[in-house]
Parts: C-alpha cells; structure tokens; sequence
C-alpha cells in the first residue's frame, strides 16, 4: 500500500471544526426531514401476492 493509496481524514470536517453554536444548536438549526414516499410493489403485485399468500394458508388450513 503506497502513500497514495491512504485517505487523509483530518481534512474531512466542514470549516475550522471550531463552531460557536452548541450541537443542540446545530440540530435545531436543520430542517425536519420528509423522506419521498414510494411504492415498492405494483398494486397489481400487491395483489397477486395476497392471493398467493391467502391459497398458501387454506391449503395449510387442509392438511391441519
């Protein structure tokens, strides 16, 4: 592993990393988070799998 190969990490914090505001104050100052819904499945998959899953269980229901 040469020289260049390593990652220097001192130069990795944002500024002089000397911050007047307190780290509660710093986490205030963020803005709430809103994450972007989005559907995994298809409503047609969503389905399909809940018929999938109901035929499974009456055939457990069977075989009891």
């Amino acid at each position: 592993m040469g020289t260049k190969d390593k990652i220097d990490t001192q130069g990795m914090s944002y500024g002089s990393g000397k911050s007047t505001r307190s780290l509660e104050e710093q986490r205030a100052a963020l803005p709430n988070f809103k994450p972007n819904k989005m559907n995994l499945l298809s409503d047609a998959l969503k389905v399909e799998l809940k018929e999938l899953i109901n035929e499974v269980l009456d055939e457990r229901l069977k075989y009891k």
